[in-house]
């Protein structure tokens, strides 16, 4: 574990003093931008969803394998 540490404190090291990288930078901005683009899909999911369910009449039955998605198992 330790030398995996290293090993990528020493990578990070020479992106920077060779490529001028700073690759933390460089991550925080790819997060970031998946962060955005992940939450404009959301947005646009809840639009389809909205427009769905006004043209079903407001009343959409899922089946269980839908509802129970996420949800412990009560006999563990």
């Amino acid at each position: 574990m330790v030398r995996l540490t290293m090993d990528r404190d020493r990578m990070k090291y020479l992106f920077r003093e060779i490529l001028g990288v700073d690759v933390d930078d460089v991550v925080r901005k790819v997060v970031a931008t998946i962060a955005v683009e992940r939450a404009k899909q959301a947005l646009e999911n809840t639009k389809d969803w909205k427009r769905y369910m006004e043209a079903e009449g407001g009343i959409v039955i899922l089946p269980s394998n839908v509802t129970q998605l996420g949800r412990r198992d009560p006999k563990k």
